[in-house]
């Protein structure tokens, strides 16, 4: 048999084998994200990248952000060894893409035609995604993902030379790949529309109606296992005096900053931190004591304290927090339904905030029985 005819069965026999790889990989694709939850895009990032690579039988994928400014990043690096991981640090290759880097003028191209784009051994030979695993390129796509009608992440996929004959990337290949590109920048879009929805605009913090629905959430495990849970109102003091002397945009940076702090102090994954309106932030503690509660406000205010809000260059600022946290009781388990259980607790947290103010601002108030509740503030 020639050698011809025999590379023709063998390009054959490859293509039915990766058109029947690929095809089960898109339907696992989809049916994993049946399973994901919107709020998990990092997850998704990751295994976006390594979908594509199993559809393609590639050996290494990337993927490259793209930054609003215009820039491109690397953020997440797969290497694959006989369909498997392989566990190596990629933290090389992890950011910024240099401009004088082969990737850099490849996504270029692919990010003016929009469409995945093939590129050929020569042009890949140096590219640095395939230094950093210690692979010999012979071929590379570029795929990218469009979130809301713009270009946000570009996949890179590189194929080495096995053997004697390698066929590189099929149409089909291209086509499995379009197909999960365009599953994934729906799934995008609809994560960036509930995250919209979900979030205040401007500190990037839950809104309070999101806040509730999870809250909600929380009382249901409270009156299923007993869990302790516990709540804290938290208002900035003074904040319109700096509205009124500075402006209401050093207002809006001042609020951020406060939020960052907020993330940075309040770090557990199960606290759900909210801005409650204007210059007030709602803070909820599944799972914790008033006495843990308070300790992790307590560093709040002491961070806030230390921590130098700059207007300009000539004027800066130490903002300072009041806080009243409460707990959940016995009694509020037996209430009627989530809402009013949330209520009771929201209203003495609110209690003892109104005490923090009313004593000298910038404290920690627990709510106790000796401090008369004040009613009458919606949720």
């Amino acid at each position: 048999m020639e050698a011809s005819e025999i590379y023709k069965r063998h390009k054959f026999k490859t293509l039915f084998k990766n058109l029947d790889r690929s095809v089960k990989i898109v339907n696992e694709f989809s049916e994993f994200l049946k399973l994901l939850d919107l709020r998990e895009v990092n997850i998704l990032r990751a295994m976006m990248v390594r979908f594509m690579i199993e559809a393609t039988n590639s050996d290494v994928g990337g993927l490259i952000y793209v930054g609003s400014d215009g820039s491109f990043r690397f953020s997440d690096v797969f290497h694959y060894k006989s369909n498997r991981v392989v566990d190596k640090d990629f933290s090389p290759v992890i950011g910024k893409v240099d401009e004088n880097t082969p990737e850099y003028k490849m996504i270029e191209i692919t990010m003016k035609r929009g469409v995945p784009t093939l590129f050929s051994e020569d042009e890949v030979k140096d590219s640095i995604l395939a230094k950093i695993c210690g692979i010999k390129p012979f071929s590379a796509v570029f795929i990218p993902v469009v979130v809301d009608d713009v270009i946000v992440y570009i996949v890179e996929l590189i194929k080495t030379k096995k053997g004697k004959n390698c066929l590189g990337f099929f149409d089909n290949d291209i086509y499995s790949l379009s197909i999960i590109s365009n599953i994934a920048s729906a799934i995008f879009t609809n994560a960036e529309l509930f995250s919209k929805a979900i979030h205040d605009s401007l500190t990037g913090l839950y809104n309070v109606h999101y806040f509730k629905n999870l809250v909600y959430e929380e009382m249901n495990k409270v009156k299923k296992f007993g869990t302790k849970f516990s709540l804290a109102v938290i208002d900035l003091d003074h904040f319109k005096h700096v509205n009124d002397t500075y402006g209401h945009s050093v207002g809006d940076e001042a609020l951020k900053f406060f939020a960052s702090v907020l993330k940075q102090e309040i770090k557990r994954s199960s606290d759900i931190i909210a801005r409650y309106g204007g210059d007030e932030f709602i803070v909820a503690f599944p799972s914790t004591d008033l006495k843990d509660a308070y300790n992790v406000c307590l560093k709040v205010k002491e961070k806030l304290n230390s921590e130098v809000f700059k207007v300009n260059d000539k004027i800066s600022l130490t903002l300072t927090p009041s806080i009243g946290i409460a707990d959940v009781r016995v009694s509020d388990i037996e209430s009627s339904s989530n809402i009013e259980m949330f209520r009771r607790i929201f209203v003495r947290a609110d209690t003892a905030l109104y005490n923090s103010k009313k004593t000298g601002r910038n404290r920690v108030t627990v709510y106790d029985d000796t401090l008369p509740l004040v009613e009458g503030r919606e949720l």
